[in-house]
């Protein structure tokens, strides 16, 4: 539970450089110049008598000069453009006007009248969330709030924080980290939420705990729904640009995910979830000493996507089949996986070569 909750307080993200300044180039396209007079070769003939003079145009004039031959004056040849003929813009205007067409179009609507209601109403609840000082002291809208005003308002809605049930309001309100609920997010997921409830006209805290507890009910019953949380988890415990979670994060999930009192990993005979965590920490974990005097176990590895995913599927095997039947060296299971099942024969979990 420690790991887990510690997990709510994620290192600051560092904002990334910016780019450098790229200057414009004032140079003129050589294609543009005036032609102002032609030199003939010395051996090319004459097309005009020698006492005739060959009338000049005179750059930037803006008078007519006919030539008393019919003699074409050479010009500067110009590349034909390749761009688009279309206005700069013109897609842009035009992308605006339908979305705004769009808009007018549905706005009488009832069910878009009424979103728009809602949405109005979880907005102003976002703003409560935040205390009074930090909003006047801020001219716009506060974006997002921080992992102590998230934690309060996640225990305000009377869920279990160190269990799956916190992944199940951090799904809805649509978090892209541990620790941080943005003001978009908590609008366009309770927004959602609430239309597809019961009751949806209603936003308030009550009306939020009932979905909160309907959802915490379908976890444990709807499989298809548990991945979306066990996939979810995964998606915000990773720190960008890292494409894989540390195993110390990975290891406070799965004890959360399959909560031993409402969510157990276990079979009749083997509580898989304490079989699992004691063979990563005796392969992985380094004990140390915390700040608190409290031991804490560092892990020298990562948990990639794919350890991630297969180890659901693993666990869900686990409980219809103890005996681990279902495995062979065959099938393509994580390098992770096989030693763990190696690892229990060895212990005695199950029963050294059952097959």
């Amino acid at each position: 539970m420690r790991n887990f909750l510690r997990s709510f307080f994620p290192k600051p993200k560092q904002s990334p450089p910016s780019p450098p300044r790229v200057e414009r180039s004032t140079e003129t396209d050589s294609s543009d110049a005036t032609l102002v007079a032609v030199q003939s070769s010395p051996s090319a003939p004459s097309p005009a008598p020698t006492d005739s003079k060959l009338p000049i145009r005179e750059p930037g004039s803006d008078s007519e000069t006919s030539t008393p031959h019919d003699f074409n004056m050479p010009r500067a040849t110009k590349q034909k453009s390749t761009k688009s003929a279309t206005p700069k813009g013109w897609r842009t205007k035009k992308k605006a006007q339908g979305a705004a067409r769009y808009y007018n179009d549905t706005q009488g609507h009832p069910t878009n009248r009424a979103e728009a209601g809602i949405r109005s109403e979880l907005d102003s609840f976002f703003n409560e969330l935040i205390p009074s000082d930090e909003r006047a002291q801020s001219s716009e809208p506060i974006p997002e709030i921080g992992a102590e005003l998230s934690m309060a308002y996640i225990e305000e809605l009377g869920v279990n924080m160190a269990s799956y049930e916190l992944f199940v309001v951090l799904e809805i309100v649509r978090a892209e980290a541990i620790g941080t609920i943005t003001r978009s997010g908590f609008v366009d997921g309770w927004t959602h939420a609430i239309l597809d409830s019961h009751s949806p006209t209603e936003t308030d805290i009550t009306a939020q705990r009932r979905i909160v507890r309907d959802r915490i009910i379908k976890a444990v019953t709807d499989s298809d729904y548990f991945k979306v949380l066990y996939d979810f988890a995964f998606q915000v415990g990773r720190e960008p640009p890292q494409k894989a979670i540390s195993m110390a994060v990975a290891v406070g999930f799965w004890e959360g995910l399959y909560e031993p009192s409402s969510n157990p990993w276990r079979s009749a005979n083997v509580d898989w979830l304490v079989q699992w965590t004691t063979y990563l920490k005796e392969k992985f974990g380094v004990v140390k000493t915390g700040e608190d005097g409290e031991e804490e176990i560092e892990y020298k590895r990562t948990v990639s996507k794919d350890l991630w995913t297969q180890t659901r599927l693993f666990a869900a095997k686990t409980m219809k089949d103890e005996t681990l039947g279902f495995w062979s060296e065959e099938q393509a299971w994580p390098g992770l996986i096989d030693e763990f099942v190696l690892w229990c024969r060895e212990k005695g979990v199950v029963a050294t070569g059952t097959e």
